[in-house]
């Protein structure tokens, strides 16, 4: 599947139009996507940092496109997830990277990370697993 295909499944899903972010990349085991800052996404007003549960959601939606970029399918159902959280997300764009590591017949497990300016500098790394039946 295509980048301009898989944002097109994007914008049918209403939380991913919350979210709002785009798939940069993707291919067979990796989906790169960007989500633009908006003030509905902060979790500290003080700070302006990204609320935990908006990075921890960005980075589920990009580790589902991972699995299933098509959405033709029954979609991959999110079974398990832990996410560190390394730093805050301040104001600004937030990216993260799915890396499928297993995908069998029942089940696919995917790891992510997010980052800001500095891909060495992540805000949080995740692993997710879905349920594929």
């Amino acid at each position: 599947m295509d980048v301009l295909s898989a944002n097109a499944n994007v914008s049918r899903v209403p939380f991913f139009r919350f979210l709002n972010f785009e798939i940069r990349s993707l291919d067979s085991l990796h989906a790169e996507a960007e989500m633009t800052f908006d003030e509905r996404l902060i979790g500290n007003p003080v700070m302006e940092y990204y609320h935990g549960g908006i990075i921890a959601s960005f980075m589920e939606a990009t580790a589902a496109i991972a699995v299933h970029p098509d959405f033709a399918d029954v979609p991959a159902k999110p079974i398990n997830l832990t996410v560190d959280y390394l730093r805050p997300g301040v104001k600004g764009p937030l990216y993260a990277r799915a890396k499928l590591t297993r995908k069998g017949k029942r089940m696919a497990s995917v790891s992510v990370i997010t980052w800001q300016t500095d891909r060495e500098k992540a805000v949080a790394e995740g692993l997710y697993h879905f349920l594929l039946v």
